[in-house]
């Protein structure tokens, strides 16, 4: 009962952001994100429900949201803040289905993150001699990973807890360590240094 007076709440609380939603020129990518997230958390309810209980309970989706409706943001924002610590530079691309966790202390600050990519909090993407990362598709980034610099990283490609990554990397690999090697390379323990 009192989570349907909280959602009731939250979509009056909520309703420019449904207006930009839906009107807007991102529905469908938004739409991945709602999507990846209910897969994620296990939610059950129509697609109105369930963008109100993500605006609502979760502030990295809200700055994700906040980053796909560009200009409009400013209508919306002082409603209900993004993640304060999380930086995503209005240049960066970013593919459907991304999932945030817990994203304080995060800068995404690359030229093109993936579809269905998880990053993790306190994550760097970042600039290294003035070149900045691409994230392949299904990427997941753990805790305290930093990566930049004008590397690749590939399709389905883990990057454990505080990896440092200052080069490319193949796909399907897992990667640990500072500097960063690969652990396992298509499900192959490999321990082969980048």
């Amino acid at each position: 009962m009192i989570e349907r007076l909280y959602i009731s709440f939250g979509f009056l609380r909520f309703f420019p952001h449904l207006l930009v939603f839906a009107f807007g020129a991102n529905k469908p990518i938004i739409k991945e994100d709602i999507s990846a997230y209910k897969d994620e958390y296990g939610l059950k309810g129509n697609l109105l429900y369930l963008m109100v209980h993500l605006l609502t309970h979760n502030t990295s989706f809200r700055s994700l949201f906040y980053y796909r409706i560009g200009k409009w943001k400013w209508l919306c924002q002082w409603l209900g803040k993004g993640t304060v610590n999380l930086t995503l530079p209005p240049t960066v691309k970013i593919d459907g289905g991304l999932l945030l966790f817990h994203a304080y202390g995060t800068i995404l600050n690359a030229r093109f993150i993936g579809k269905g990519c998880r990053i993790v909090h306190n994550v760097t993407l970042g600039d290294k001699n003035g070149g900045v990362p691409t994230i392949g598709d299904y990427v997941e980034i753990l805790p305290n990973a930093v990566i930049t610099g004008d590397i690749h990283i590939g399709n389905h490609c883990v990057i454990g807890p505080g990896a440092v990554v200052f080069k490319s990397i193949p796909d399907n690999c897992v990667v640990v360590g500072n500097p960063a090697y690969i652990l396992k390379k298509d499900g192959v323990i490999v321990n082969q240094k980048l």
